[in-house]
This record gives C-alpha cells, sequence and structure tokens, in this order.
C-alpha cells in the first residue's frame, strides 16, 4: 500500500468514525490544495471542513507505523473477524477488552460462523475468572468444540503430551479491562512485560527528533498558524499493532515536543471498527 493511499485510506476511516461519534460530516481536501502557497512548504496532510462553514477547519497530518508495510493476509483475515465478534459478544454475559494472539490460521466463509460460536462459548467459560492483564490459551478449548482448529506437530519426538503426535494450535487471549466489548489482535503475548521490537522501531520512526523537532509536531504547527481549529495526528495501523503500548509511549513523550498536536488517533488501515484515541488520555 502506497503512502498517499495509506494517508488517503487513514483520512477517511478517521472522519468515518468521527461522523459517527460526534454527528459532523467533514470534507476533506488535500491542504497544499486548500492552501496553494504552501505547496512547497513543510505542509501537512489534510484540511477537513463541513460543507457549510469551509473557513471552520481543522489540520489532519497521517504517518505511517512501518509495522503495517509487510501486512500479511492474516492480518486482513483476523482484524475483519475481530470485528464479528465484537458483535457475537454482545447480549452473550460477556464484558470486557481482551487481546488476542492469533496462530496462522484461516477459514472458508462456511466454517466461520462454526469457530465464532466456539469461541463464544470458551470465552464465556474462561472470561468469568480472569484478571485484568491475565493471559490464558484457549486453543485447546476451542479445539474440543471446533473440529477443524489447527494444530501442531510436536517437535521432540521423546516429549510426552496427552494429545499424542500433535497438539491444539494456541490462541493467547488476554484481558486488558472488565467492561465494554473489544477484542483487538495483538502481535505478541503480553507476558513479563516483553516490548514488541517492531513496535518499538516503528514508533521511534514517527516520533523521532529531526534538528531538536518532531516533524508531526513542526507540520501541523504550521497548521495552526494558517487558521486550523484543531490539529490531529493520525497513526495509521495494522490490526496487529498494540494500542496499549503506543498510547504508552505517547503518554511519556515531552508535552513540548507535542504541543501543537491537539489530539493523536491510532486508525487501523484494515479494520474499519478500529479507531482509538491515543493523546491526550
Amino acid at each position: 500500500m502506497g503512502k498517499e493511499v495509506t494517508e488517503i485510506n487513514g483520512c477517511q476511516r478517521f472522519l468515518g468514525w468521527y461522523k459517527k461519534r460526534h454527528k459532523r460530516s467533514y470534507i476533506p481536501q488535500k491542504a497544499d490544495i486548500y492552501f496553494p502557497d504552501i505547496k512547497d512548504s513543510l505542509n501537512w496532510d489534510f484540511v477537513a471542513y463541513e460543507s457549510d462553514n469551509p473557513q471552520d477547519w481543522i489540520g489532519i497530518e497521517v504517518k505511517e507505523l512501518a509495522t503495517m508495510k509487510d501486512i500479511p493476509i492474516q492480518s486482513e483475515f483476523w482484524g475483519d473477524l475481530c470485528l464479528e465478534l465484537i458483535q457475537d459478544l454482545k447480549g452473550k454475559g460477556i464484558e470486557g477488552k481482551f487481546g488476542i494472539l492469533p496462530p496462522d490460521f484461516n477459514l472458508k466463509s462456511r466454517e466461520r460462523a462454526r469457530f465464532r460460536k466456539a469461541f463464544i462459548e470458551v470465552l464465556r467459560q474462561k472470561s468469568i475468572n480472569m484478571k485484568i492483564n491475565e493471559t490464558v490459551n484457549i486453543g485447546p478449548d476451542i479445539a474440543d468444540k471446533f473440529a477443524n482448529w489447527p494444530r501442531e506437530k510436536i517437535q521432540n519426538f521423546n516429549e510426552y503430551d496427552k494429545w499424542g503426535d500433535d497438539r491444539p494450535s494456541e490462541i493467547q487471549i488476554t484481558k486488558s479491562a472488565n467492561s465494554g466489548y473489544e477484542l483487538s489482535c495483538l502481535t505478541s503475548p503480553i507476558i513479563g512485560g516483553g516490548v514488541p521490537q517492531s513496535h518499538q522501531e516503528a514508533f521511534n520512526e514517527v516520533f523521532k527528533l529531526e534538528n531538536g523537532v518532531i516533524k508531526a509536531n513542526r507540520q501541523l504547527e504550521l497548521a495552526k498558524k494558517m487558521g486550523a481549529k484543531e490539529t490531529i495526528l493520525l497513526l495509521a495501523c495494522n490490526p496487529f499493532v498494540d494500542e496499549g503500548l503506543i498510547k504508552n509511549w505517547v503518554q511519556n513523550l515531552d508535552r513540548h515536543r507535542i504541543s501543537d498536536i491537539d489530539y493523536i488517533y491510532l486508525v487501523d488501515i484494515y479494520n474499519k471498527g478500529r479507531v482509538v484515541k491515543i493523546y491526550p488520555g
């Protein structure tokens, strides 16, 4: 996915979410078209305005988190499946925010409903006793209810395993909140405080200092000087980006270095329902 396509998709995803959330409909336009004189300056990406008041606008800059550049088909599959599972959660007596570390797994359309049913049944059983930040492997429990759950060969033939020559693939579930209805994919389990290196590198690339300043802040500083009512930085990501890690890192930035950025949102390019406010907290 090219840089321009990522920027446009990120902006459209955000404005679609914003319209539903705040009942306001913004029209996006490239900033260097709205303001032709800034074309050769360090301009930001978009101006977004309401049709009846084009002078009352917000400035939007989109930065790609580099982890999405080599996104596999699995990301799209699990992103879509998480949306379906979120709808399944409602009305089933299961509340909470859960992160999924999924196996390499795909499903034909006719099998999705059966898998979703098995997943929800197991999650209902397990979530009752789960504590915040606890991680549980529900793969074996799903395998008992869903015949096509993937299995992994035991690598060491001397290893004893109750499943015989192969065991059910793991699917790690981490609970991070007791309320709401949310499922998202993780790149690695939240165990022992480990930090995915790819997340850290992607974050550092977006917020690195250039001549003592963060580029996004400098771009949106120009938007404010041109009259932006608000400035918004969108972090374009894939379904596996852990929003908790990104939010924590943003919260620990020197506020002076992001002083011209009013809001920061994580926007999932492959998942229409996932827009997360990262800053301010």
